[in-house]
């Protein structure tokens, strides 16, 4: 993906997770789509992106091959995720 507009219909094709409001999951694809936009852009993301659901790490991971677009030691995910 090169194009926020790519980027956007990526992030919306995942289904929000049971338990999260509507609010909650617009937040997080916002700041999915703000990881993105520092990726594309080439600059680093220094927001901390930690604990979110599963959906949000699959949101930042390449589709073409699966690799975070975030170094992996700059976040921590719940063990289940």
């Amino acid at each position: 993906m090169n194009t926020l507009p790519e980027v956007q219909k990526h992030i919306d094709s995942f289904s929000r997770p049971q338990g999260y409001s509507p609010y909650a999951w617009n937040v997080t694809k916002r700041l999915a789509l703000e990881v993105w936009e520092s990726y594309l852009q080439n600059r680093p993301f220094r927001r901390p992106v930690n604990y979110l659901c599963q959906e949000f790490y699959q949101m930042i991971r390449r589709p073409e091959d699966g690799e975070f677009i975030l170094p992996k030691n700059s976040f921590r995910m719940l063990s289940n995720g």
